[in-house]
């Protein structure tokens, strides 16, 4: 009996240490992980409208109560407006689809991206590879879509995205 009691209390030790060294792991990487979020981000941004990774750009976040989670304003050095980032998440049968999608003060659809899904990989991937390209330089107020993917809800999640983000810089952004 008292061999047991040992092997429980080790294990107790054991547990505590590894929660405690786990806390401690986390709050030294808490920020770090926070700034590199940031940066992958701005990263996102760049890419959408085509800048340079050396580009200097500021921005200005909206949180936003429809559809879309949140709108991103981007100027350049100059502080003229290069465009507008709609941010939105969409849940469907395999998970959830965040989608980035980048507009043009003109009303052309810049690029968008998938910036983080739980949807399956290689069905996300197809998209990101093969058809989410396909609205870049679409005018926002006629988007042709692509019935045919093989990734029928992880599209259908980035096309709602897409469309409310159309719709919604209509209505706020648009001439």
């Amino acid at each position: 009996m008292w061999a047991k009691l040992k092997i429980a209390l080790v294990l107790v030790v054991i547990g505590a240490l590894s929660g405690i060294i786990i806390y401690g792991v986390n709050e030294l990487t808490e920020e770090t992980i926070a700034i590199n979020k940031i940066n992958r981000e701005i990263s996102y941004y760049k890419d959408i409208f085509n800048l340079d990774e050396s580009a200097v750009i500021t921005y200005d976040t909206i949180d936003l109560d429809n559809e879309l989670d949140q709108e991103v304003i981007i100027y350049d050095s100059n502080n003229d407006i290069i465009g507008y980032i709609y941010k939105a998440t969409d849940k469907n049968n395999y998970g959830e689809v965040t989608v980035l999608v980048g507009i043009t003060v003109d009303g052309i659809l810049s690029n968008a991206v998938i910036s983080s899904t739980t949807n399956t990989p290689t069905f996300a991937q197809i998209i990101k590879d093969k058809f989410i390209g396909n609205f870049s330089g679409q005018d926002v107020n006629d988007i042709e879509i692509d019935s045919r993917t093989g990734a029928t809800y992880t599209y259908t999640s980035v096309v709602e995205i897409i469309t409310d983000a159309s719709n919604y810089y209509l209505e706020s952004r648009g001439e």
